[in-house]
């Protein structure tokens, strides 16, 4: 491996990993970086599960092992299932998303569905998915939810968009709107993880931060800056291992099923200029290392 070096602001989870699959993570210093830019038509946005296989195998010396782990753009978000497959404890899995992530696709594993995937795995107690206000979860969109597993209560979501009354007689309990709770969003979250005990995978899509924020190439939602490094900071000392993604890139995609379906599905041109865009995304990649570096005063 090797050695990272992030101008002396040093990561206490084992290291820093970077699975360039698009070339969009920005980070100062010297990173460990692993070429995966041969496999980005191939799993970019979905993956037939012969694709997402094969990336298992190129990535299985790196998953497993308590890391930070950027992703890249959210369009690779699904990655997380393989590094969540591979923790070798059992984990509740803590997500920070404009979307559920748990919506069907049938032809393999989406950025858009790897949630009900991950539940299904042994090593994963539940999962939450925390600041959803897509249209994921109101109108049509609604019936593309896998309400099985948020009924099981393998998979809940905490909404910061008003809900429904067919969304909560859909998913029950499993669905909560706390757009208007009194409590903050850092005190909500954990007391969702003080309840559930297992140790936590944290993932991250920064399309979860407000436009105003920082810009992303999906509808993004309402939080603040500050609100989600404060959560982030409130569960640190329970974290042991998370990844990134969000970061900004774009692509011209070689099939024309997954240009018609990336265009269907919500696609936002690249805001303003590229390198301008990943400076703000890399000093908020900064402050998420800085405070999981900092998890039981291990820095």
């Amino acid at each position: 491996m090797a050695p990272f070096d992030i101008h002396d602001k040093p990561a206490c989870l084992a290291n820093i990993l970077v699975l360039d699959l698009d070339g969009s993570v920005s980070l100062p210093g010297m990173i460990t970086r692993l070429d995966l830019r041969s496999y980005e038509e191939k799993v970019r946005y979905y993956a037939g599960f012969g694709d997402m296989a094969a990336l298992e195998r190129a990535i299985e010396e790196e998953a497993g092992a308590p890391r930070i782990v950027f992703l890249g753009s959210g369009d690779f978000h699904h990655i997380s299932y393989l590094l969540i497959k591979h923790m070798p404890q059992t984990v509740q899995v803590i997500v920070f998303d404009n979307h559920p992530d748990n919506m069907f696709f049938p032809a393999g594993i989406h950025c858009g569905s790897w949630v009900y995937h991950a539940s299904k795995l042994p090593n994963v107690s539940n999962i939450a998915v925390f600041g959803i206000a897509s249209r994921d979860i109101a109108g049509p969109d609604l019936f593309q939810n896998r309400f099985s597993v948020i009924k099981a209560g393998k998979v809940k979501y905490y909404c910061l968009a008003p809900v429904s009354k067919l969304a909560k007689l859909l998913g029950g309990p499993g669905i909560e709107d706390i757009s208007a709770s009194q409590k903050s969003m850092a005190e909500i979250v954990e007391r969702h993880v003080r309840n559930n005990g297992s140790p936590v995978y944290l993932s991250i899509d920064k399309d979860v931060l407000a436009h105003s924020v920082v810009g992303a190439t999906w509808d993004q939602g309402k939080m603040r800056e500050d609100e989600l490094l404060t959560c982030i900071g409130t569960i640190a000392p329970k974290v042991i291992a998370a990844d990134v993604a969000g970061d900004i890139s774009s692509y011209n995609y070689r099939s024309f099923m997954k240009r018609l379906m990336r265009r269907l599905d919500g696609y936002e041109p690249v805001p303003g200029p590229l390198e301008e865009a990943r400076l703000r995304h890399g000093d908020i990649n900064m402050k998420i290392v800085s405070l999981l570096g900092k998890r039981r005063g291990r820095c």
